[in-house]
């Protein structure tokens, strides 16, 4: 039985929320466990055939990692097109690359149809490279991209000083479909949908055990024909995939309100949302109230067991970043937070049914609220219609570089270390 934990965070901060929790027992069809974006968009997906759909959060939804990042809506989360023409054949990657954008267009269009609050800003993705040999990856990238027949531009050495305020980089390339939101607001705001949908949503309502057709709560029982299990990093504490999932963790500040004019001499023409091509790579973007939102993670703390609060490090470390990128720009961050997201040992997503139940579905390590909203769909697709295409790109049980024996002999922290360093080099990643 998963014996789950208080929830790490300010309660003063949470209790606004109003929370319906689980106190009898209910036969659905489709019970989803966890409230972040995979979770709410496999409930729209099932509702939406008609299905009768109850989902299970066990604090409120988007309060894990959906609600923590910095909003970033774009393709290239963890692994650019590039990256995954090398894993797979250049078809396998443009089927992958059009699925996540599909899940992209999902997020897009809930917004503009539904009305939903969630300061969507649509600033392009912009990809940064912060040497010669990663620029060149990234002309290949973009080449990939437009051949795809998305809007992309790409800007050398000089053209990128008109475009960001910094001498730091070497060129970048766009994504030109992306676009960033308050992802906590976005769930927020789906919920409220769904529950006009008729899906039954319970908050503080954690899991503690998943048994074939039965999910068991602190005080009510849940039966279902189809489990759909989206909690990312707590997948192991079922006892489900527990070699197959690790986390890395990241950090985000954001800074004060900032004028018009501070702004602009960070973005002279137009606002992007930039990320860089470092290993463990920053990123940041203007908010809609002109603060910059600013993330990342270092070496020390990025596959640590527990989020690290009030982290000094990791808060130099990124307002370092930001002071040398922009030596002429002096802000003060007002907040930072920890947030820690589900891997895999080769960076690409988990979704599939489980080996010995196959009504229960699994959907983890999905590094990009992209990918995970499209995995949602891919669910309901996979279990109620037979899809299977895909299948065997996001299979839970698949072989990655260090497994079994040698694994147990490194540890789980080292081992997913060393298969996730593998695989970057050997996807000559940026």
């Amino acid at each position: 039985m998963f014996q789950y934990q208080p929830n790490d965070q300010n309660y003063w901060n949470i209790c606004c929320h109003k929370a319906t929790k689980c106190t009898q027992d209910i036969n659905t069809q489709v019970a989803i466990i966890g409230g972040g974006i995979a979770g709410l968009s496999a409930a729209q997906a099932f509702a939406a055939k008609g299905k009768k759909v109850t989902l299970l959060e066990q604090y409120y939804c988007g309060s894990g990692a959906t609600g923590k990042a910095g909003g970033f809506i774009t393709p290239n989360a963890e692994l650019s097109f590039l990256d995954i023409s090398h894993k797979k054949d250049i078809n396998a990657a443009k089927n992958i690359w059009n699925f996540i954008n599909n899940g992209l267009e999902k997020i897009r269009s809930n917004i503009s149809n539904n009305g939903f609050s969630c300061n969507y800003k649509n600033d392009p993705g912009l990809f940064v490279a912060t040497c010669n040999r990663t620029l060149k990856n990234l002309l290949k990238e973009y080449e990939h991209i437009q051949k795809l027949g998305y809007s992309s531009d790409f800007f050398d050495a000089q053209q990128i000083q008109s475009i960001i305020g910094t001498k730091d980089y070497y060129g970048g390339m766009t994504y030109n479909n992306s676009f960033g939101i308050n992802t906590h607001a976005y769930c927020q705001e789906l919920k409220k949908y769904l529950i006009t949908q008729d899906v039954d949503i319970f908050e503080e309502s954690p899991v503690l055990s998943i048994d074939n057709h039965t999910l068991t709560t602190p005080h009510a029982k849940i039966t279902a024909d189809f489990i759909i299990v989206c909690v990312d990093k707590f997948l192991p504490k079922f006892n489900i995939l527990p070699e197959k999932i690790h986390h890395i963790q990241n950090f985000v500040i954001i800074s004060e309100q900032l004028t018009d004019q501070i702004i602009q001499k960070i973005f002279p023409q137009k606002s992007y949302m930039v990320w860089d091509s470092h290993l463990i790579y920053n990123y940041f973007r203007p908010t809609h109230d002109n603060r910059i939102i600013l993330g990342g993670g270092d070496l020390i703390s990025i596959y640590s067991t527990e989020e690290k609060h009030n982290y000094i490090r990791g808060y130099k470390k990124l307002a370092n970043y930001f002071s040398k990128t922009f030596p002429q720009i002096k802000i003060n961050f007002e907040y930072q937070w920890p947030g820690q997201i589900g891997i895999s040992k080769d960076l690409g997503p988990i979704a599939g049914p489980d080996k010995k139940y196959p009504h229960i579905y699994y959907i983890t390590g999905s590094a990009g609220l992209s990918i995970a909203t499209a995995l949602a769909t891919y669910s309901q697709e996979h279990l109620l219609e037979n899809r299977r295409d895909l299948d065997k790109y996001f299979d839970p049980y698949r072989k990655y570089f260090i497994n079994g024996i040698t694994q147990k002999l490194l540890g789980k922290k080292l081992s997913f270390a060393l298969n996730n360093f593998m695989v970057q080099q050997t996807l000559g990643c940026f």
